[in-house]
């Protein structure tokens, strides 16, 4: 009983948050579909900036509607803005970008793998949709860089849950579907997403953690 209410309330808020979020994605989409290139002098930071939020939320879509994804991913695509993505301060917003997704692919074997994936997913959909959009040297390896940890992490790498994974997500997306073979107890998983902070209560947190979708690696995971 413990568990399940526990699990209900980690849903209200992410759902919570969640719609918090897509709200705030459709006022940067609007944003974006309106923008005169001329307009901006500054170096297309805030561009980028609007940009990025929009795809960082597509990359934390979950289970959500994939046409919905599609329809907003859509509303953003505006070749034009290619130039304006070019300037300094949007490479070196991208930059930093990619710098954290690294980050966070460092922690890769413990709590931050999904986010890794996140960001990389993000910055993925930014060059589908705007060609050669990176042509700063520091940006690109950059990028290079987070792609050498995230295929280091891959084959240890604290698993996410399939529910975790964008709906609209391809398998050219490999990073959400490392490691290849799944061998966790829920406890441990619990251990490296709390890096230890569980310490004896990991099992009994362990029901908290799955997210009950039968496909997904935790419906049969011992605890």
């Amino acid at each position: 009983m413990i568990a399940v209410t526990a699990f209900k309330k980690i849903s209200e808020i992410s759902s919570s948050t969640w719609l918090f979020r897509y709200n705030k994605m459709r006022e940067h989409a609007r944003w974006i579909e309106t923008l005169d290139p001329c307009s901006q002098h500054d170096g297309g930071r805030a561009a980028m900036e609007a940009l990025l939020y929009v795809y960082n939320g597509l990359a934390e879509w979950s289970y959500a509607d994939p046409a919905e994804a599609a329809v907003l991913q859509a509303r953003v695509r505006r070749p034009e803005l290619i130039d304006l993505l070019h300037g300094q301060r949007a490479q070196g917003t991208l930059m930093c970008y990619a710098g954290e997704g690294q980050s966070y692919a460092l922690r890769g074997r413990v709590d931050g793998y999904r986010q890794a994936c996140e960001h990389r997913s993000a910055i993925k959909l930014l060059i589908d949709d705007f060609e050669e959009v990176i042509i700063d040297q520091f940006t690109q390896e950059e990028l290079e860089d987070l792609d050498e940890e995230l295929r280091d992490a891959a084959d240890d790498a604290t698993p996410v849950h399939r529910r975790q994974i964008p709906s609209w997500a391809p398998r050219s997306h490999w990073w959400w579907w490392k490691p290849d073979h799944i061998d966790m107890s829920m406890s441990e998983y619990g251990n490296r997403i709390y890096a230890g902070d569980l310490e004896d209560g990991a099992s009994a947190f362990a029901e908290v953690l799955r997210c009950g979708d039968q496909e997904c690696w935790c419906y049969t995971a011992p605890a």
